[in-house]
């Protein structure tokens, strides 16, 4: 997929990434939602914080 590609926020499809997370939040994640539940987790916190607020 191309980066040049315009998707509003939570659109698209989605794509593997690379990230580097501190080791305290990626078990603290681990533990609320388990390892199959992680990347979304993580997608619906990028999602909270991108958002267009009113």
């Amino acid at each position: 997929m191309s980066d040049d590609t315009s998707f509003g926020v939570g659109g698209g499809p989605t794509a593997n990434v690379s990230v580097s997370l501190h080791a305290g939040n990626i078990s603290a994640v681990r533990a609320r939602v388990g390892k199959r539940g992680f990347s979304a987790y993580v997608d619906a916190a990028v999602q909270r914080q991108t958002e267009v607020r009113h």
